[in-house]
């Protein structure tokens, strides 16, 4: 063979096995990559678990320190005298005895991801409230009463 021939052969022979290794590569099955892919969910509601991500949306604090959502957390919390008794959660993690505390934990966010942290659900279910509660007096031309 000349040396055409050669270099045509194994140019041949190196893109062949480039397709075999992309092709070979992709998912055998791409319902099962979508699930490896996704956010667990909870067998319940089929949603999407609050508790799989590194951030505990409902109290504004890394899911793997969340003294409310964690048993073990605020076990250990408590055994070391971190507990707030009025609010049920961690001390140190108190919003309500200390406001500063949500800027502590608000500033471990924006390290991680370099953007604010999500507004905390209790703050939105509150804000929602606020809007009913006007949406109520426009009606009405009263005050609503608070439950």
């Amino acid at each position: 063979m000349n040396a055409i021939a050669i270099r045509a052969s194994l140019a041949g022979m190196f893109l062949a096995g480039v397709c075999t290794l992309v092709v070979g590569c992709g998912p055998s099955n791409p319902t099962e990559q979508a699930k490896a892919t996704s956010k667990p969910t909870t067998p319940e509601t089929g949603k999407e678990d609050p508790h799989s991500g590194w951030w505990c949306d409902e109290h504004g604090i890394p899911e793997k320190e969340c003294s409310m959502c964690l048993a073990k957390v605020a076990k250990e919390c408590k055994a070391k005298g971190d507990w707030c008794d009025k609010h049920d959660r961690a001390k140190s993690q108190c919003f309500i005895c200390d406001p500063s505390l949500k800027e502590k934990f608000a500033a471990k966010y924006r390290a991680k991801y370099g953007k604010e942290p999500p507004p905390l659900e209790e703050e939105t279910e509150k804000k929602d409230e606020k809007k009913d509660e006007k949406k109520d007096e426009k009606k009405d031309g009263k005050p609503s009463e608070k439950k």
